[in-house]
């Protein structure tokens, strides 16, 4: 039902709203409540529900998701929102605010607001007297002034990224709260906390699972920053973010310094500290989050590193090998020891081999009234692409492999001198991609002082990009493949102390390391407690020369 304009709200709705209020005194809001009863007392209004956003922007955007999985950027602000379905639903008969800049900085906002005033006419009060928008004239002035004012917001959004940028140039720049494994200065480390960042990193590069470095953390009983639980998520954000290795990160989103002299001001909030102070992480890669310079080198920090920065592309390199998928490693399974490893030779009817991936089970037999559990591998049915015939005792299976791992690994004893391998040569793509960045800063310098012109810039640089993306790749490749042959040189008495320290998780990182799989033939002696251990066949990676 509309309102007539001459009638005075019997229950309006109050609006107040700041920006940020990083004390949480509210005391900016207070001030304006104040003021919004005064105007109201004035203009004989009562005022009902009152409406308070504090520390909230009505500039920066979030990408949010849509019924229909299309994605929309808007203003998060629940009582804004609270407040035009008050509005549209009667609950309030009319608004009244400090002034329009605290209503909205998102013309969208305005126009939201804008076609409930023109259906329901319920009026519209700003403490300023800038606020009419019951006529053509005040709506069109409310346009201009919103305008501005978003176009202020971007300004002073652009102004503090350059800053931002300037000093993570510098190297100076310190994250906004106090991050896990650092002191309230944000520079100096905290011992035991940093121990523990160096000893989960150290785990998962030898094969933990991030199950099981969450656990670990959290038997440790060391608070997260804030004093909330510690969850997978934030465990592998804050191990992965290049900070650790005193990197700079920005923003936690991919960008370079060589292209950094352009700071995004779309007011679209792409990243926000986690609960322990660490970056989102939106890329590919957790190398995509680390700053370079125009030369390619890595930023650094003012704080105190963790680990080293050999340390961190280990862990990364790790990481990015199990993501990929392509070897068995820990990834995906917690309790034995080879699940997945294991493949089952028995022929299928057209006589080619099954080749399913046994994995672990725990099942039942009955003795008298007793029902003993038993573990074994076996081959899953075939409905999950298995045969379902075959099957091994679990404790016969794993002390054989074992065994044979380090027969195989003392029969092949590096000869001396080659357990510590050469350094490796500057592998040809260095080079290649040393020059594209230098090219590619070359184009952004020029295009940034004007030397390079707009259609040459768009025509070269994007082919650039691709060249560097895929220069990158294939020297991850190429590092994975150094790190996994200097493994593979240790002698058999260093992977016997790493085995014998080592979890479950971590002994299934060791055999990925020396086996491609290990094929299960059928059993050719039968019996109960016979373990034919002639129908084992292990598939040995090759050993680097």
């Amino acid at each position: 039902m509309a309102t007539s304009r001459n009638r005075k709200p019997r229950r309006a709705g109050s609006y107040v709203r700041i920006s940020e209020d990083p004390s949480g005194e509210e005391k900016g809001v207070g001030r304006q409540k104040e003021d919004v009863e005064e105007l109201a007392q004035r203009l004989g209004w009562r005022v009902g529900n009152v409406y308070e956003e504090n520390d909230t922007s009505a500039y920066k955007r979030k990408r949010i998701r849509v019924a229909d999985g299309r994605s929309v950027w808007r203003v998060e602000r629940p009582g804004f929102r609270q407040m035009l379905r008050d509005y549209e639903d009667g609950v309030i008969d009319g608004i009244i605010v400090y002034d329009l800049d605290r209503l909205a900085r998102q013309p969208r906002d305005l126009e939201d607001l804008i076609d409930l005033v023109d259906h329901f006419k319920r009026p519209v009060a700003g403490v300023t007297g800038s606020l009419d928008l019951m006529t053509e004239n005040g709506k069109a002035m409310a346009r201009v002034l919103v305008a501005m004012a978003n176009k202020s917001s971007a300004d002073t959004a652009r102004r503090v990224a350059r800053a931002k940028v300037q000093g993570a140039r510098e190297g100076t720049a310190l994250p906004t709260t106090r991050a896990f494994g650092w002191q309230d200065d944000h520079v100096t480390l905290e011992p035991r906390e940093a121990e523990l960042l160096r000893k989960v990193i150290a785990d998962f590069t030898a094969g933990e699972t991030w199950s099981g470095i969450t656990a670990a953390i959290i038997d440790s009983g060391m608070p997260t920053v804030k004093g909330g639980r510690w969850r997978l998520k934030s465990v592998q954000q804050m191990i992965l973010s290049p900070r650790v290795a005193g990197i700079m990160p920005y923003r936690g989103k991919v960008s370079s310094m060589a292209a950094a002299d352009e700071p995004d001001s779309s007011g679209i909030e792409t990243a926000a500290d986690d609960d322990q102070g660490n970056e989102q992480q939106q890329a590919h890669s957790p190398r995509d989050l680390a700053l370079r310079d125009a030369e390619g080198a890595y930023v650094r920090g003012a704080w105190e590193p963790v680990v080293t920065v050999q340390q961190w592309e280990d862990l990364i390199t790790e990481y990015e090998r199990r993501r990929e998928g392509a070897e068995f490693t820990s990834q995906g399974t917690r309790s034995y020891l080879l699940s997945g490893l294991l493949r089952c030779a028995r022929p299928r009817e057209d006589g080619t081999p099954c080749n399913a991936r046994m994995i672990g089970a725990t099942v039942g037999s009955r003795s008298g009234r007793l029902k003993t559990p038993k573990t074994i591998y076996r081959c899953p049915g075939k409905v999950s692409g298995g045969c379902g015939n075959s099957q091994r005792g679990m404790a016969g299976m794993d002390k054989l492999i074992e065994d044979l791992l380090f027969l195989h690994l003392e029969r092949n004893r590096p000869a001396e001198g080659d357990a510590q391998p050469e350094a490796e040569p500057e592998h040809p793509d260095e080079a290649r991609l040393a020059d594209v960045r230098k090219r590619l800063s070359l184009m952004r310098v020029g295009m940034r002082e004007g030397s390079v012109s707009p259609e040459s810039f768009f025509a070269v640089v994007p082919g650039l990009e691709v060249q560097e993306k895929k220069l990158v790749a294939s020297l991850g490749k190429a590092r994975r493949a150094q790190t996994d042959r200097a493994a593979r040189l240790r002698t058999p008495e260093e992977v016997r102390a790493d085995w014998e320290h080592a979890t479950i998780p971590g002994r299934r990182e060791l055999l990925g390391q020396y086996l491609q799989a290990i094929i299960v033939h059928p059993a050719q002696v039968k019996g109960r407690g016979v373990f034919d251990h002639t129908t084992i066949e292990p598939v040995w990676k090759p050993l680097p020369q």
